[in-house]
Order: C-alpha cells, then sequence, then structure tokens
C-alpha cells in the first residue's frame, strides 16, 4: 500500500508541472526577453529640402534651401550694370558737318575723339561770337522741342563714334537788323561748361531778335 502510494503522488506531480508550461530548463525568476522592434527614421532624399531634425544621406544638400522653411535661397549679390558715363567736352572733336549758308541749315557733328565709350543727351548750347573765348553775339541758339522735331535721347558714343545736331539760322532777317558780323561759332556739349568753336564767319542780329535754332542730338 505503501509503494502505491508514492507511485500516486508522483504521477500527481507530473501531471501538474505538464499543465504548469514549466520548462524543465528554466531557473526560477527568469523572465524570457525578446529582441526590440526596429524603427526606422524618415531620411531626406537628394536635392529635397531638409526639414529641423531631419537627417541628410550622402548626397543630398541643405544649400539649395533654407532648413526651417524650405524657401529658396536668395542668390548672392551681383553688381549692377553700368552705363557709359557722360561724355565730357575734353573727349569731342566738333565737326562742320554737312549744311551751308544758303538755306541756313547745318547737320554739325560730336565725335568721340577719345578711347572710352560715353554718352550724350540733350541740346548743345550755341552762340555766335568773335574768338573761341568770346562773349555771344546776338541771343544764342532757341531750343526746337516741337513736335516735328526728334526728342532728346541718350546717344552712345563708341571710340571714333559721332552724332548730329541740327543747327538752323534765319540769314532774310538780316535785311531787318543792323546785322554784326562774326568770326566764330561757340558750341557746349549737353551737360559741359567747356566749349568747343568753329570758325563761323556770318552775320548776326543783335539782341533781343532771335535768329537761332538747335535740335536735340540724334544718331549718325
Amino acid at each position: 500500500m505503501r509503494i502505491k502510494s508514492v507511485i500516486v503522488a508522483c504521477v500527481a506531480a507530473g501531471i501538474a508541472f505538464t499543465a504548469s508550461g514549466c520548462d524543465p530548463t528554466s531557473t526560477p525568476g527568469s523572465t524570457p526577453t525578446t529582441p526590440a522592434a526596429k524603427t526606422s527614421q524618415p531620411t531626406a532624399q537628394p536635392g529635397q529640402p531638409t526639414q529641423p531634425g531631419q537627417a541628410t544621406e550622402p548626397g543630398g544638400s541643405t544649400s539649395e534651401t533654407t532648413a526651417a522653411t524650405g524657401s529658396p535661397v536668395a542668390d548672392p549679390a551681383t553688381p549692377a550694370d553700368t552705363a557709359p558715363p557722360k561724355c565730357v567736352t575734353a573727349q569731342l572733336r566738333l565737326d562742320k558737318g554737312v549744311g551751308g549758308p544758303v538755306g541756313g541749315d547745318w547737320f554739325l557733328r560730336f565725335i568721340n575723339n577719345s578711347s572710352r565709350t560715353c554718352v550724350l543727351q540733350g541740346f548743345p548750347g550755341i552762340s555766335q561770337t568773335n574768338g573761341p573765348s568770346g562773349d555771344p553775339v546776338g541771343e544764342p541758339a532757341d531750343r526746337d522741342q516741337g513736335p516735328q522735331a526728334p526728342a532728346a535721347a541718350p546717344v552712345t558714343l563708341a571710340p571714333g563714334g559721332a552724332a548730329q545736331f541740327e543747327f538752323i539760322t534765319y540769314p532774310k532777317q538780316i535785311n531787318d537788323c543792323a546785322a554784326v558780323r562774326t568770326s566764330t561759332l561757340r558750341v557746349y556739349p549737353p551737360d559741359n561748361t567747356e566749349s568747343l568753336w568753329l570758325p563761323w564767319d556770318n552775320l548776326i542780329c543783335p539782341s533781343p531778335q532771335r535768329m537761332l535754332v538747335v535740335r536735340a542730338i540724334t544718331p549718325m
């Protein structure tokens, strides 16, 4: 009877062990561990904006955009184009051009006598004098800004280049005045206080009569 009791106890213990799911190799207090799940972080693609805290893969670039907003970065400032300077008297030569006293209409010319490009714009100042530095005799030329006259516009003169302007006299008026003979035509390029001159043996009415007209400079 004692032997049967021992056998029954062992069988009961085996059944209980199996039901509990215990592993014979486990040790008391041990806990099975499982590997942590790997989380992936998004990475910026080449050529795409990089957001704050986002890594950039090799070949990616943040120089194209700002990290905070993804907006384009302004290009470095470039120097503005510079226009040629205005022509000064020392650069220019005055030429009698074409025309004659019969019609009283000349097309005089400014020629760029320098090695630098420059710009002329506007109306020359013209008067008849006696000598290159003489005072005006009679009234200086009036500016013709009428609808039939050319508008004042910039004319660029390369080295050796020329621009022209129309100069008109009204010799018929000489018959109605005590005309004065002069020897020189004195001409100021636009925006200059130094003048050029040409020999000019001609008559002019004294002030206040006006008989000279000049038009704006135009290209040749």
